[in-house]
């Protein structure tokens, strides 16, 4: 029930009347001690649901206008065939997601926080998983307190791909963001003040 959980997030945002319309909300068990073992898990689950069906993310600001997507960093190298893996926390990525939260309106108490930061990896979906879904729906907000988001924006969606497939893996890489524009049902939702 911490209160910088995903599903916590989730369920404040979307409120009951979403969930009561959706069949199967399955979020990852990070409360485990084997990580790697509760992953191998949650995809072996994900393939009797018969995949995803709807994909949520945000967008997250990088150095140099880059951004994070379901927190692949710049230059970690994710490949079109990476389902998923376990990540190392940086430390610009823990305090954008307890900032975002926090922004948000989530409750987020002194115990949540101190939690979070004890934590060291995160698991993630890669390129192949976030590639497969049926749609991804984007959501990109907060640019009042993430600023960086803007430029990171700007530069997801000015930059043009490269039809060579070495340079776009080079794009990839250097900005995860980019990933979102190889889909082809995706629904943003983006706030004014990203915009600005």
């Amino acid at each position: 029930d911490n209160g910088l959980s995903f599903v916590r997030d989730f369920e404040r945002l979307l409120g009951d009347e979403f969930f009561a319309k959706i069949k199967s909300f399955t979020p990852m068990n990070t409360e485990t001690g084997d990580l790697e073992g509760e992953l191998i898990k949650y995809l072996e689950k994900l393939e009797r649901l018969g995949g995803i069906d709807i994909f949520f993310l945000g967008l997250g600001p990088e150095a140099e206008a880059a951004s994070h997507l379901a927190y692949i960093k710049p230059n970690s190298g994710a490949r079109f065939s990476d389902v998923a893996g376990i990540i190392p926390i940086s430390p610009s990525i823990l305090e954008h997601h307890i900032n975002k939260f926090k922004a948000g309106g989530s409750e987020v108490s002194e115990a949540d926080e101190t939690e979070c930061r004890a934590a060291t990896h995160i698991l993630t979906l890669g390129p192949a998983a976030i590639l497969g879904t049926k749609k991804i729906v984007q959501s990109i907000v907060d640019a009042s307190t993430a600023p960086a988001k803007r430029q990171s924006f700007k530069r997801v969606v000015e930059t043009e791909l490269s039809a060579d497939e070495t340079e776009l893996r080079k794009q990839l890489d250097e900005n995860p963001g980019l990933w979102i524009r190889l889909h082809k049902n995706v629904r943003a939702f983006i706030l004014p003040d990203v915009l600005i």
